[in-house]
C-alpha cells in the first residue's frame, strides 16, 4: 500500500478525538448526527486523512460533552497541526518524557523505531532502579512524583512486548554504557537486562564504541520513526518538551546519519558480547570494602 498524505498532527489528533467519544459510549454515527457531517467525515478525521480547523475539533469534542478546558491539549495540538511547519513542540515534564502523549502515540504506531542516544540508556530499556535514580535527579520533584514518573516509564515499556511488535534498533555509545548511575549493582541489573531485551527478535542493540572516538559522535540524541504509509517522523528531547520534526528537508538529514552511525557500531553479536563483558567487570569490581559504599548509596536513593 501507499504513502497516504495523513500529516503525524492530524493521526494523533484523530486518535485522541476517537478516544474521547469512546469515553463518552457514541458512535461514530452519533457524532455525525450531531455535528451535521457525514458519517464518513467522521471517519476520516479520527483516522487523520483529512485537516480540520479548531472549530471542528471544538465541535466534535462539544458532540461528546467535552468542554474545551478539559481537552487544552489536544487544542494546542490542532493548532500546531493548522500552521503546518513541518515541526511542532510537545511539553513534558522536567527530563522526563513519558507523559508525552504525542511521543507516545508515535512510538507506538511506528512499523520501526531507530533510536540513538550518546550519554544515558534509552528510557524503554531501563530498569526500574536505573530509571529511579535517573528521575530522582529532578530538583524539586516530590516522592509522588518520582514514583508517577517511574510508572509512566514502565507503562511506555509494554511496548516492546505488544502483541502487534514494530522493529527496534538502539544505537547505544559506549560512555552511555559506562556513566554510573547508581551503585553497580544498579548498573550490573541494567546491563543484563540490555542483553534481554537484545535476545528478542524485534530489538537490535548495537554499540557504538569509545575507541572509534570523535567518529562515534553525531551529536545529541534523536529517534527516528518509520511507518508503512506514512512518512517518517523524528523526535528530538528536550528538557520540559519534546520536538517533532515531519518536513522531509528536516527528517532526511537525521536519516542520512544512519548509515554512518551503523557503519560505525560493532554487530549485534559483538554488541552482546561487549555489553556482558562489561556487566561481569562489575562483578570483578565487587570487594568487600566497594561492597559496604555501594549499599549505602542504594539505601539512601
Amino acid at each position: 500500500m501507499g504513502r497516504t498524505n495523513a500529516t503525524a498532527c492530524y493521526r494523533e489528533l484523530g486518535a485522541e478525538l476517537r478516544k474521547y467519544r469512546e469515553l463518552a459510549g457514541l458512535s461514530g454515527d452519533d457524532v455525525a448526527r450531531t455535528t451535521g457531517w457525514h458519517r464518513s467525515k467522521v471517519c476520516r478525521v479520527e483516522k487523520g486523512q483529512v485537516e480540520i480547523s479548531l472549530v471542528d475539533a471544538i465541535h466534535y469534542l462539544g458532540a461528546c460533552k467535552v468542554f474545551a478546558a478539559e481537552a487544552r491539549d489536544l487544542l494546542h495540538l490542532c493548532g500546531e497541526a493548522e500552521r503546518q511547519t513541518g515541526y511542532w513542540l510537545g511539553p513534558h515534564g522536567d527530563w522526563l518524557e513519558d507523559s508525552l502523549t504525542s511521543l507516545i502515540y508515535h512510538e507506538s504506531t511506528a512499523d520501526r523505531s531507530i533510536s540513538y542516544e550518546p550519554t544515558v540508556i534509552p528510557g524503554l530499556l531501563q530498569t526500574r532502579r536505573y530509571a529511579r535514580v535517573w528521575i530522582e535527579r529532578t530538583p524539586g520533584w516530590s516522592r509522588e512524583a518520582v514514583e508517577a514518573g517511574i510508572r509512566s516509564r514502565e507503562e511506555r515499556q509494554q511496548i516492546l512486548h505488544r502483541p502487534r511488535k514494530g522493529e527496534f534498533i538502539f544505537y547505544i555509545h559506549e560512555q552511555a554504557l559506562r556513566l554510573r548511575v547508581g551503585s553497580h549493582n544498579v548498573m550490573k541489573e541494567q546491563l543484563l537486562r540490555l542483553l534481554f531485551l537484545a535476545a528478542l527478535p524485534h530489538i537490535t542493540l548495537r554499540v557504538l564504541p569509545a575507541s572509534a572516538e570523535v567518529r562515534a559522535v553525531f551529536g545529541n540524541s534523536f529517534r527516528l520513526f518509520e511507518y508503512a504509509e506514512h512518512n517518517p517522523l523524528v523526535y528530538l528531547d528536550h528538557v520540559r518538551t519534546g520536538l517533532f520534526l515531519e518536513d522531509q528537508e528536516f527528517v532526511i538529514a537525521y536519516r542520512r546519519l544512519l548509515p554512518k552511525i551503523s557503519s560505525i557500531a560493532l554487530d549485534e553479536a559483538e554488541s552482546r558480547t561487549f555489553v556482558a563483558a562489561l556487566a561481569n567487570a562489575l562483578d570483578q569490581r565487587s570487594c568487600r570494602s566497594e561492597a559496604g559504599i555501594y549499599e549505602l548509596e542504594e539505601e539512601q536513593l
